[in-house]
């Protein structure tokens, strides 16, 4: 194990996330969670899963999951148990920061492509929560969370800004980092 996918903040924060795709609740997570996930997404923003934005998300849905697959289901059974997911996130992340270009950069641009329901290049506070909402994160920390990423307190996220949040959750293990707060306090 390397110094950075030691780390407690970095486990917290995947740990954290594995709880987000398993929609179902079952302790492991499959292709359908993952799909179920984007067809959640999908119908709180409105979006139709056939539009462009649609087929964005659900293809990135798919391949992240085919991309799961491939590297972490130790015994095939076609689930990732908690520990393969782990080791899984910090593999290709962590230890890796370029496979989060090649494996989650795709997903991330199609999700906050929908959560830009006007196609300003900005989210506002009100679409963030929607995405929150459906990631399960918890109302008190989906304020928490849009404040601190919101840096310059515009009210707003450019998409770059929650770009870079996205990648800083997933890959820094830097404590202070504003990415940190993607999902709410991970302390």
């Amino acid at each position: 194990m390397t110094p950075l996918s030691g780390t407690p903040l970095l486990h917290r924060k995947i740990d954290l996330c594995f709880r987000h795709f398993d929609t179902d609740d079952s302790g492991s997570i499959d292709r359908e969670d993952l799909l179920t996930l984007g067809a959640q997404l999908l119908s709180r923003f409105g979006e139709p899963a056939t539009s462009p934005k649609g087929t964005a998300l659900m293809d990135g849905m798919s391949r992240f999951w085919e991309a799961l697959v491939r590297v972490a289901d130790q015994d095939g059974d076609g689930r990732l148990s908690p520990e393969e997911y782990r080791a899984c996130m910090t593999g290709a992340f962590v230890d890796s920061p370029e496979g989060f270009d090649t494996s989650f950069r795709p997903l991330a641009d199609a999700v906050c492509a929908l959560l830009d329901t006007d196609g300003d290049g900005e989210v506002d506070e009100k679409e963030f929560a929607a995405w929150q909402e459906v990631f399960r994160t918890a109302p008190e920390d989906r304020a928490a969370a849009f404040q601190k990423l919101d840096i310059d307190s515009n009210g707003k996220l450019s998409v770059d800004e929650l770009l870079a949040a996205i990648r800083q959750y997933y890959v820094s293990p830097d404590a202070d980092a504003a990415g940190n707060w993607l999902y709410g306090s991970v302390a």
